[in-house]
């Protein structure tokens, strides 16, 4: 049994050979923890982001097992590596490349067993790093019909593009759902980390002051200007993904950037309960659809950017 009673949680790292052998590999499903170690403002962990993917992923089993009762679960042990991270001293990045590399060959070890599924709890937006697992993914289905699946891909994109249906059921509001006025460390985050682990949040949270998105120059403002153009031609969604790049861009190169974007003294336990059980029922769904799928039929997640997928070819 898993810490929360309710599922079979199996640790990759503590079976042994025949143990391993016995899985039934139509019924056993993987679970890992991805994201990187970051800074996260003055007053969360470096690990925050793994802090609440491991809080998705104990909910995400909770979940399927309520739903599944034959399934296997199986976690492995956390990644904490992820692209894009914060660019200021504490945050530790890896290479999109670097990061696809790692994820394809668990996935390649995994199908070599005959098992069939993957699924991550991530809660890292950075656009390499969402780049690199879809790649991952369609290249693990193309090779051996393996579902690598990663819902924040999906909820990302409902977050930053304000979803109605999304906001609807959270019950929150644009500026304090993790898009980009609330990117980092500000409302939602602190949010989430009171919600999954309250004890690692500094209590001066709610001292702190908001943290306002910077006014788009140079290249953040060319980059807005090309969403203009796109939109005019309609291609909304590309449009979109770009006018989150132009702000992410602008903000990450301010010299005054402060180590947080959004407004963490509005985080409340309530709206991190919130945001978590909508992404628990996002995942569920989609880790369903590759249940059913049974190996026939793929998963795609295609993240922000994806049209500009070469992105994730540059250097951190």
């Amino acid at each position: 049994m898993s810490e929360d009673g309710k599922s079979s949680a199996l640790r990759y790292e503590e079976l042994r050979l025949p143990q391993l052998a016995d899985l039934p590999r139509e019924r056993t499903v993987f679970f890992i923890s991805v994201s990187p170690l970051e800074v996260h403002g003055p007053h969360l962990p470096l690990g925050t982001d793994v802090v609440i993917a491991g809080e998705l992923e104990r909910r995400y089993r909770q979940s399927l097992a309520e739903r599944h009762a034959d399934l296997i679960m199986v976690t492995l042990p956390p990644l904490y590596l992820g692209s894009d991270a914060l660019p200021i001293k504490g945050s530790l990045s890896i290479p999109a490349r670097a990061l696809a590399a790692v994820l394809v060959a668990y996935g390649k070890g995994l199908a070599a067993q005959g098992f069939r599924y993957l699924f991550i709890a991530d809660n890292h937006g950075g656009p390499r790093h969402q780049l690199a697992m879809e790649a991952a993914a369609r290249r693990l289905w193309r090779r051996y019909k393996f579902y690598l699946i990663n819902p924040f891909n999906l909820d990302f994109r409902l977050m930053v593009q304000h979803d109605p249906e999304f906001l609807r059921r959270t019950g929150l509001s644009p500026g304090t759902c993790g898009d980009d006025a609330d990117s980092h460390a500000g409302t939602n985050e602190t949010s989430l980390m009171l919600t999954a682990a309250p004890a690692q949040v500094d209590k001066t949270y709610n001292q702190l002051p908001p943290a306002t998105p910077p006014s788009l120059k140079g290249g953040a403002a060319i980059l807005a200007a090309v969403a203009g153009i796109c939109r005019a031609c309609g291609g909304r969604r590309l449009a979109a993904d770009l006018l989150h790049l132009a702000n992410t861009l602008a903000w990450v190169n301010d010299p005054q950037m402060t180590p947080y974007m959004g407004a963490p003294a509005l985080a409340t336990p309530e709206a991190g309960e919130a945001m978590l059980r909508e992404r628990i029922r996002n995942g569920v769904e989609l880790f369903e659809k590759a249940l059913a799928g049974e190996g026939k039929e793929p998963v795609h997640l295609p993240p922000m950017l994806w049209p500009l997928r070469i992105l994730r070819y540059l250097p951190e």
